[in-house]
């Protein structure tokens, strides 16, 4: 493990004259916050070498199965990573501005795929996931440790701003993450590592997450962007304008250029308008769509996947949103936004259309509960843009994995976390809030729009987030519903939590096209116990179990990944803390190959944080 971090805040003061009339007094602070992890994973089995890892690591948009936690899509492989980060922020105070500078520093040793994927998410400087290329990562499917190991050193100066003392107004320059944004219009790159933590807990849950001590800081849930960025107050409206640079793959740029105006009006409502223009210039890049260029198929047991090349992609999006409560008790949410998608290096030039995006939500406070109905559509072109991380991502993808991915090794500018491209329907949530009991329930019912024929799938910019190919005349509509539960019992010194969730995947197929079937559901579902010894201390201990059963194409499906997880989390010092967790998975079910060996996997997971902020 590396040396735990030294470092002090400084607060330096002038020590002002006696005077008639007091003068601003300049102050300068320093500020280090960072973390020292280790991880040490080992995994055995058949499915640790899976039949598809050799092309998959060359770019084949045929997935395995494992090795990955199904929970997370992390990839699991054998290997020991040691990795120490450090921001130190200066701040530097006048009479009339603030000015201030972000320096990262960061090491890692050892495996490259553990450290970028189990630590704590990397500084933009080790962040090979953003705009990094300093770790050499590459997608492998080790037997060992020390298949992937490296060993690098990075310091670098992150981003500095220019503000004003009262907080009117704010420039930034570097790395940096929006004040504002509507996540419909433009959501930041999601992060595609785990985040240490005490256990685990469903992909889609509607709980508060893993509990932690109250000194233990929260971590950002996206990537932040690059270039710059100014913020402007008013009374009750904030003006945010941004000029940045976002993730992508070496040899291809994508920048984005975006103004969003917030009007929060406190009780009366808050109301909104955002425009993102993006585009990407490069070389071309091989995705899982249909419309590119050089369309290819690549048929097997999971399906009818394919692949074309794009380039020079543009996309606009435009959004107005308003919060606001239209009688006593009541909430109502509207969403409205509208986009358009082009790009060179397409199949069909001139087929791309517009898409449309609609949110309309209506919430009735009861008491301690809250009851809510939603609407939802999200049209097959609307925020289509596809856009790979800074490296190839070694996610778990396979066909008939659900919660469905965007496109493998991509993320997409808005928030699909609810609903993705292709889909309209309703969804219904209660919540109710007490000291002993707290509830969660949701139920969700979506519909395919359009069906992912050969034909429609080849006009510009048309996505559907999970169903795969069709042949033409033999087009069907497929269905998401989704039943989730959430339950808490909070005692005087201990939780006891159960988080449920399960995903129903269905789309008939006419008799003479098999291929084309989708039968499966995905139940999942974790229990956990926390002890808080006090406000310093807490232990976690659980077990998580999520399946795959049906029929998908024509492969059976029936697997069952399984994760046991215990932890402690404690404070120690005024600064620092420590959370060590200790997971043992196992993975078993049929092989994803017709008569090939099964994905059958077990593993163990150590992981150490000690994170410090001063």
């Amino acid at each position: 493990m590396l040396p735990a971090l030294l470092g002090a805040t400084l607060v330096v003061a002038a020590t002002a004259s006696p005077s008639p009339a007091p003068t601003a007094t300049p102050r300068f602070a320093l500020h280090v916050r960072g973390s020292n992890v280790f991880v040490d994973q080992a995994t055995g089995g058949p499915g640790t070498t899976p039949p598809e890892g050799f092309e998959f690591a060359r770019g084949s948009p045929i997935s395995p199965m494992s090795p990955y936690d199904w929970f997370t899509s992390a990839p699991v492989t054998p290997g020991v990573a040691g990795i120490a980060q450090y921001e130190i922020s200066g701040l530097y105070h006048t009479g009339a501005v603030q000015l201030g500078a972000t320096v990262g520093i960061g090491a890692l040793t050892g495996s490259t795929t553990n450290a970028l994927y189990w630590g704590e998410p990397p500084i933009p400087n080790l962040n090979d996931h953003a705009l990094s290329r300093n770790v050499p990562y590459a997608i492998v499917f080790p037997t060992h440790a020390g298949q992937d190991d490296a060993d690098v050193f990075n310091a670098s100066i992150l981003g500095g701003s220019v503000a004003a003392a009262d907080g009117s107004w704010r420039v930034r320059g570097g790395y940096f993450d929006l004040t504002q944004s509507d996540r419909f219009v433009f959501a930041p790159p999601p992060l595609t590592s785990v985040v240490p933590s005490l256990g685990v807990q469903t992909a889609e849950t509607l709980g508060p997450g893993m509990p932690s001590i109250q000194s233990w800081p929260a971590n950002p849930s996206s990537l932040p962007l690059f270039g710059a960025d100014g913020v402007l107050h008013e009374g009750s409206a904030t003006l945010e304008l941004t000029d940045a640079a976002l993730p992508a793959l070496a040899g291809t740029n994508v920048r984005l250029t975006m103004g969003s105006l917030v009007f929060d009006r406190g009780d009366y409502g808050r109301f909104s308008v955002q425009l993102a223009h993006v585009w990407s210039s490069g070389a071309p890049i091989s995705t899982t769509t249909f419309f590119g260029s050089d369309q290819e198929l690549h048929l097997g047991a999971q399906g009818r996947l394919f692949s074309s090349t794009l380039a020079d992609q543009v996309q606009t999006i435009s959004g107005a949103r308003a919060f606001f409560h239209p009688v006593k008790g009541w909430d109502a949410l509207v969403e409205l936004g509208r986009a358009w998608y082009d790009a060179r290096l397409v199949s069909y030039p001139g087929t791309s259309h517009f898409g449309n995006y609609e949110h309309f939500s209506l919430a009735q406070h009861i008491g301690n509960d809250v009851a809510t109905v939603e609407y939802h559509r999200f049209d097959p072109t609307y925020a289509t843009m596809i856009l790979p991380y800074g490296i190839p991502e070694n996610v778990w993808s396979i066909a008939w994995s659900w919660p469905g991915v965007w496109l493998k090794s991509t993320y997409q500018l808005v928030d699909n976390t609810v609903i993705g491209a292709n889909r309209a329907g309703l969804r219904l949530k209660y919540d109710h809030n007490s000291k002993y009991l707290e509830v969660h329930a949701s139920f969700g019912d979506w519909r395919q729009l359009i069906p992912e024929t050969e034909a429609n799938a080849s006009q510009v910019g048309f996505v559907d987030g999970f169903f795969l190919l069709q042949k033409n005349g033999f087009g069907t509509y497929g269905e998401d519903r989704q039943a989730g539960l959430y339950v808490a019992w909070h005692l005087k010194s201990d939780d006891l939590a159960f988080d449920g969730v399960e995903d129903y995947l269905s789309r008939r197929a006419d008799p003479g096209q098999p291929l084309d079937t989708v039968a499966t559901r995905a139940p999942q579902a974790v229990l956990s116990w926390t002890h808080h010894f006090s406000d310093k201390l807490l232990a976690v201990g659980g077990y998580g179990r999520y399946e795959l059963a049906g029929t998908w194409a024509t492969t059976p499906v029936d697997a069952i990944y399984g994760d046991a997880f215990a932890g402690v989390q404690f404070a120690t010092g005024p600064r620092t803390a420590l959370l060590v967790e200790a997971r043992r998975y196992a993975l078993v079910g049929l092989p994803s190959v017709p008569y090939g060996l099964p994905p059958t996997m077990r593993g163990t997971a150590l992981i150490v944080d000690q994170r410090v902020q001063l």
